[in-house]
């Protein structure tokens, strides 16, 4: 997920990242929203999508939210498990301004 000062280590990062693949595959797949659908609403192409989500730590907090909306998802299971504090007051920043 995106670097912050908890994921210091690459380890870290690797099986945050993991985490957040495995719930984003899941929870598009419970939605029964279509990956050109998804894109679509994220005015990206399905490819740069497949890409965000085999690498979710090159996806903004913001495309994260947005997917979230999209599929009915919880935000925290997207981004791997719970959000840190650090990243959780961005994201909220980033969405009200």
């Amino acid at each position: 997920m995106p670097k912050s000062n908890l994921l210091r280590t690459e380890t870290a990062r690797k099986n945050y990242a993991s985490r957040a693949r495995a719930g984003i595959k899941r929870h598009i797949e419970l939605s029964k929203v279509s990956e050109d659908k998804i894109a679509a609403k994220q005015n990206v192409q399905v490819r740069t999508l497949m890409n965000r989500i085999e690498d979710p730590g090159s996806m903004r907090l913001r495309d994260l939210w947005d997917l979230a909306e999209i599929i009915d998802a919880p935000v925290g299971e997207l981004a791997g498990g719970d959000l840190p504090e650090e990243m959780l007051a961005k994201l909220l920043q980033q969405k009200l301004l």
